[in-house]
């Protein structure tokens, strides 16, 4: 439960199509944990409005209707998608991202606050409307995260928090997967395929529009979950699909006549995508079904600007679609098969996971898959997902409320998941003792006290696979200065997927760094620095402490 100096648990999930918010109070949730009343959810769309001076105007459908009615674009910033910048990217505090126009950008992280910040005064709003009387520091906030982010993204999501009043001690990240791990077993919507008893291990896949997340739970005795392998997923999610079909109005009608189209006839283009998301939902119900869609004249009118005295049709000849894909009186029609193709880029990758995972020697046996959020109610992907799946059942949660509503009650019971698995090999750079045969011999130095070591050594806290305890220090390691005259000790940490000799070698990624000053007073080779990492949050957590002074660092920096 969160500790007593918070009577109000409010989650924030940024999604990269649709966004929302979920809150109950402490009193709501002792009573009842799935007491979520307040949620607002595929309400609102993942978008924002700035003004030609940058400044935040709109969020959500207003962002995308006032866009859209503008009479001049050239100088607003319309931002779409944004959270995808932050997967498998190399972020700092500055970086910058380009707005839908393709012209224009502007800090990510001021995106990113300014939709919190709107969000949040969203949650306060309600509150005030329901007559919940609760002071700001009273709440705790929850912001959903993918668990495959680096830590880069997830301290880039906590500092725009920061930069919108949300004190760091207010808040704590949500995996999304296990959001909806936990809101499953809080609903016990598994109660078709038995009880959720000790010893059971299932799948949640979290498919949203940009990112798709796979977790493997196991219920523990005291009823809590542990992660039985490392979380996989990728940029695979709905929206993939929707790329796929631009793309194939690309190869009919021209990427000349497509960009001019989106320049020029905006609300058409964002109509277009809109009927598409719509027909998208029902492909795969039948695969003889042929799918049609109303072409906007201002496409027509484009292209015949662009190709004067050509047709659609013979283009569509050209390009050898015309046994799948046709125009006729202003529609636009796909074979069910041409159709299904559209997601084979986005339902290879997921199945393919699912089949690994399913190969894992570590996993004893899957009792039944949970799939979840909006891409899930594909009947294509579902179908896709149990020809994987071996005979393993499917439960369907698809409402997008699920990591919101789990993400809520995780912020009131963070320690409903008392275990996971370390996707990497964590460790620091160090000068180690020098083992012949081990360590590089250009690598070899000699220390003040005599020593040969061993500089660039990589120091291990965690492996990879390595489960670790969500409420424990993972490991402890002490360190004393190379040189007498010494007086702070700079740390980098370093990620691998395999288990590294030295930070230099290829597999040794730099993710992070920390600095601890050493007492000028005291000098010498004896000053002994405690390097404690918490491995199994869902942030990395690092703290040092002079041992002498007992000086103590514990805020690391990842965005270098």
């Amino acid at each position: 439960m969160a500790s007593d100096q918070f009577s109000l648990v409010a989650a924030i999930d940024i999604g990269t199509t649709y966004s929302g918010y979920a809150f109950s109070t402490v009193n709501d949730f002792l009573q009842n944990p799935t007491k979520i009343d307040d949620v607002e959810s595929q309400t609102f769309q993942t978008c924002v409005l700035y003004t030609p001076s940058r400044s935040f105007d709109s969020f959500g459908y207003d962002a995308e209707e006032k866009y859209i009615n503008l009479e001049d674009h050239d100088e607003w910033y319309f931002f779409t998608r944004f959270k995808m910048s932050l997967y498998n990217s190399t972020l700092d505090r500055d970086v910058q991202i380009t707005d839908f126009s393709g012209k224009k950008r502007m800090p990510l992280k001021v995106i990113l606050s300014d939709t919190i910040n709107y969000l949040k005064l969203q949650v306060l709003g309600k509150c005030k409307e329901r007559n919940i009387t609760v002071d700001g520091p009273a709440i705790r906030w929850v912001l959903t995260v993918p668990s495959i982010w680096n830590d880069q993204a997830k301290q880039l999501m906590r500092e725009a928090a920061r930069k919108v009043g949300i004190r760091k001690r207010q808040l704590i990240l949500a995996l999304e997967p296990e959001a909806a791990s936990i809101f499953h077993k809080y609903e016990n919507l598994a109660g078709e395929y038995g009880a959720i008893q000790a010893g059971i291990e299932y799948m949640v896949v979290d498919a949203g529009g940009g990112i798709v997340d796979i977790v493997v739970h196991e219920v523990q005795n005291d009823g809590k979950q542990a992660e039985v392998v490392a979380s996989t997923g990728g940029a695979y999610g709905g929206t993939v699909v929707n790329d796929a079909f631009e793309s194939l109005l690309e190869d009919i009608v021209g990427k000349q006549t497509l960009d001019q189209f989106k320049s020029h006839h905006i609300s058409d283009f964002f109509n277009l995508m809109r009927s598409f998301e719509v027909e998208k939902m029902a492909i795969g119900e039948d695969p003889t079904d042929m799918v049609k869609f109303n072409i906007p004249a201002s496409l027509l009118s484009t292209y015949n600007s662009v190709n004067p005295g050509e047709n659609i049709e013979e283009n569509i000849n050209n390009q050898n679609l015309s046994s799948h894909v046709g125009f006729h009186r202003g529609q636009l029609w796909m074979s069910g098969s041409k159709a299904e193709s559209l997601f084979n880029e986005s339902v290879e990758n997921i199945t393919g996971h699912i089949k690994k995972l399913l190969e894992d020697p570590n996993i004893k046996g899957i009792s039944f898959i949970v799939l979840a959020e909006g891409y899930s109610e594909s009947p294509l992907l579902v179908n896709r997902i149990q020809a994987a799946a071996r005979g393993i059942k499917l439960h369907v949660i698809g409402e997008d409320m699920a990591v919101l509503k789990g993400a809520v009650i995780f912020g009131h019971s963070p320690g409903t998941i008392s275990e996971r698995i370390s996707r990497f090999t964590y460790g620091v750079d160090t000068w180690s003792r020098f083992v012949e045969g081990k360590h590089k011999e250009e690598y070899k130095v000699t220390a003040a006290d005599g020593s040969q070591r061993c500089k660039f050594a990589f120091s291990t806290f965690v492996r990879k696979g390595d489960s670790v305890k969500t409420d424990k220090i993972s490991m402890v390691r002490k360190y004393t200065p190379a040189a007498s005259s010494q007086n702070g000790m700079n740390f980098t940490i370093y990620a691998s997927e395999e288990e590294p000799v030295h930070v230099t070698d290829p597999s040794c990624k730099k993710i992070g760094k920390f600095t601890i000053d050493l007492p000028e007073t005291t000098g010498g080779l004896d000053r002994t620095v405690c390097v404690m990492m918490r491995a199994g949050g869902t942030e990395i957590d690092i703290k040092a402490i002079e041992e002498d002074t007992e000086r103590c660092c514990s805020t690391c920096d990842f965005l270098i």
